[in-house]
């Protein structure tokens, strides 16, 4: 089974519209739905945008639904992430916003509590927000209007 959660990157030329929270759009054959922005970047001398979604594979129905995905989660757990010397070029995975797979569960990372060195590898402390995808029944009826959207379809 895929994980209903996954991290995209869309590119955008500059002064088009990127997804916002809530959007649907078609990549790879497979109806995503916008859960969070992690993060963005503007390059090609600022010709285009790079935004860093967290998606919702809508065709992906087989999960346990836990919690809405707009929810705001009013807690965080403390994780620690060591990167050996050889793996440094990897910190990048642990920027602010992230999301990233510990212990079966997706977490979005909020904010660093600690940062050092112990002898060659370095770790990190930062606290983290559970992400939840949207419920089963909220995914199978967003799939069914972007499928009719698609085909111009109108229940009347």
């Amino acid at each position: 089974m895929d994980l209903p959660l996954i991290t995209t990157v869309c590119r955008f030329k500059l002064f088009k519209q990127p997804y916002k929270i809530g959007d649907t759009f078609e990549m790879n054959g497979e109806t995503r739905l916008v859960v969070g922005i992690e993060n963005f970047e503007i390059n090609h001398y600022g010709k285009q945008i790079n935004v860093r979604y967290t998606c919702q594979r809508l065709n992906e129905l087989d999960f346990v639904s836990k919690a809405k995905a707009y929810q705001e989660v009013p807690f965080g757990v403390e994780i620690k992430a060591t990167l050996r010397n050889k793996n440094w070029d990897k910190v990048s995975q642990l920027n602010l916003g992230t999301t990233l797979m510990c212990r079966g569960q997706i977490y979005k990372i909020m904010e660093y509590t600690e940062i050092g060195l112990n002898e060659t590898d370095l770790y990190v402390r930062f606290i983290a927000r559970p992400v939840f995808p949207v419920d089963r029944n909220t995914a199978k009826s967003k799939l069914l209007n972007e499928r009719r959207k698609k085909l111009k379809l109108e229940i009347i």
